[in-house]
């Protein structure tokens, strides 16, 4: 039996990787911005950084389930994520727009194991009974890396320029190596079909989140969700300069909601063992959408962040909702596959999202930009409209 202070941990080492995640995007989107004055190419390389998931995803999670000694996987990922950023720090505004794109696809390509992977091994390490507590840490962890990534870029950009908050990015993202090289990452507790093809676990682990209605409805309402706040990277800073302040000053509406979301997580725990996930899913969703229609129809700056920052409650309970829809519906040893190929499906859609926002922010203003993601949220909900709750213990060891 593991250690009590394995889970503890393993999310430290979870949060640490997550953090240079998470100021990614802000970092990214500002810095392109500041040397090429080109939105629209910015919102591609944000994409960029997520786009191959769609691919890697289910390969990556069918390896988690099958790989004594996980770890490489976890530090590669670092390391191309460091690479990645440091290239396109010194790059942007002296070379060509693809150039920046294929350092984005590159730093993608083993991006599922900073969600979904370490999300599959937390139940490794925790009793079933432990799940709600060990989903609601898992759940702050993504939380306390959304309030401190974007928080510290938008400090260095305000104090020094994108440049250096783009460095400091690059920075976290290799001083998380030691935490990574240090985490309790156990393989799997029983051997899980070893001799099974490869394409054969991919292909019945796709089935899944198919075949199950309510890991089908989750997984679908929360990509369509994703989808939409593709646009905020960018979003938040032409809403920002909208209201007079500098586009850095956007970074502080993600870590508004993150502030949120992180009371949100919190709260989960408690909240998923009086109701079901499909209804927090649903209601959470239901609270998101309208306070970003709140933020679009701010008078200010300040109110439009108490704005935000009331939508970010939802997404703690989104999330740990999530992570219990999907622990309760597939056995474990589909269960990295299926959480990485999930979490991969809403990365690619957010990606999406993020790919087109040239075109959106050149065809709505900043708020109806707000507008739209606010009003994708609610239409987010109908998949949730079929969904019955799944059945509770199919996560066998």
């Amino acid at each position: 039996m593991q250690p009590v202070t394995a889970p503890t941990r393993l999310l430290v080492a979870a949060t640490g990787s997550r953090l240079a995640d998470e100021a990614a995007a802000v970092a990214v989107a500002l810095h392109v911005v500041a040397r090429t004055g080109d939105a629209g190419l910015a919102g591609l390389v944000v994409a960029a950084f997520a786009l191959p998931t769609l691919a890697t995803g289910p390969v990556l999670g069918a390896l988690l389930d099958r790989a004594r000694r996980p770890r490489a996987l976890f530090l590669a990922n670092q390391l191309t994520l460091a690479g990645a950023l440091t290239g396109i720090l010194l790059l942007a505004g002296h070379a060509p727009a693809p150039a920046l794109i294929g350092l984005g696809l590159l730093a993608g390509l083993t991006a599922p194991v900073l969600t979904g992977g370490f999300s599959a091994l937390v139940p490794r390490l925790t009793t079933a009974g432990g799940l709600p507590r060990a989903n609601a840490a898992d759940a702050a962890s993504y939380d306390v890396a959304g309030l401190g990534g974007p928080a510290l870029v938008a400090v260095v950009a305000s104090l020094a320029d994108a440049g250096p908050a783009l460095a400091a990015t690059a920075a976290l993202a290799a001083i998380a190596l030691p935490l990574v090289a240090r985490a309790p990452m156990p393989g799997p507790a029983a051997e899980p079909a070893a001799r099974e093809p490869l394409p054969t676990a991919v292909r019945d682990g796709l089935a899944l989140l198919w075949r199950v209605r309510p890991l089908r409805a989750a997984t679908a309402a929360t990509t369509l969700g994703f989808a939409a706040q593709g646009l905020l990277p960018v979003g938040f800073p032409l809403l920002a300069i909208h209201f007079g302040h500098p586009a850095a000053h956007g970074a502080w509406f993600l870590t508004a909601m993150s502030a949120g979301s992180l009371a949100g997580a919190l709260a989960s725990a408690r909240l998923l063992t009086r109701f079901a996930p499909i209804p927090v899913l649903a209601a959470a969703l239901a609270v998101l959408g309208t306070s970003l229609a709140a933020v679009a129809a701010a008078p200010t700056l300040v109110v439009a962040l108490t704005a935000a920052t009331a939508g970010g409650v939802a997404t703690g309970p989104m999330l740990a909702a999530t992570l219990a829809v999907r622990q309760q519906s597939v056995p474990a040893r589909r269960y990295g596959q299926v959480v990485a190929t999930a979490a991969s499906i809403k990365v690619g859609a957010f990606a999406l999202g993020a790919s087109v926002t040239g075109p959106v922010t050149a065809w709505l203003p900043p708020r109806g930009v707000l507008l739209l993601v606010g009003a994708a949220q609610l239409v987010a909900l109908l998949p949730l409209a079929t969904a019955t709750a799944p059945r509770v213990a199919q996560m066998t060891r």
